[in-house]
C-alpha cells in the first residue's frame, strides 16, 4: 500500500506498525500524525506546498 520512503517518513514520526497489515486504530493514528506535520510543515512561507507537503498528501490519499 505504501512506498518504502512514505514508510520511512511515517517512521521518522514516531509511527509503529507492520504496514502490511494495518488495523482501524492504526489508520487512525497515521492519519493523525500524518496529518500534523502536513499542518505543521507542509508549507511554506508563501503557501506554496513543500516536499514533506506533498508526501504527507500522498500518503493520506492512500488512506
Amino acid at each position: 500500500m505504501f512506498t518504502e520512503n512514505q514508510i520511512k517518513f511515517m517512521q521518522l514520526l514516531g509511527i509503529e506498525a507492520d504496514f502490511d497489515n494495518l488495523s482501524d486504530d492504526e489508520l487512525v493514528q497515521i492519519e493523525e500524525r500524518v496529518g500534523n506535520e502536513l499542518q505543521r510543515a507542509g508549507f511554506g512561507i508563501d503557501n506554496a506546498i513543500t516536499d514533506t507537503g506533498k508526501l504527507c498528501e500522498s500518503i493520506l490519499d492512500k488512506l
